[in-house]
């Protein structure tokens, strides 16, 4: 978990949740299990890559974040791609 390795203020790192089974569309309760079963700072619904799911946010050092926001710079470059090829062209 990133608490153990240590934490900046003010920087989260984002994990899907390990405890939510199914879609998330109740953003408190994800909140309330990525607390109290995880141990995350919080938790919130999000879509990604068509899918309703639950991610924890927890402390973490600002190596990993930066890492993790490329990662995720990626992702989005890669979903607007997608989402532009699957449009019709006039």
């Amino acid at each position: 978990m990133c608490k153990e390795i240590g934490s900046v203020k003010g920087e989260l790192c984002e994990k899907a949740s390990k405890t939510w089974s199914g879609n998330c569309g109740n953003t408190r309760h994800c909140d309330d299990q990525c607390k109290s079963w995880e141990g995350a700072a919080h938790g919130a619904c999000h879509v990604r890559s068509g899918k309703h799911m639950c991610f924890c946010y927890f402390n973490c050092p600002k190596a990993q974040k930066l890492a993790q926001d490329k990662l995720r710079a990626k992702e989005l470059a890669k979903e607007k791609i997608e989402a532009e090829k699957a449009q019709p062209t006039p």
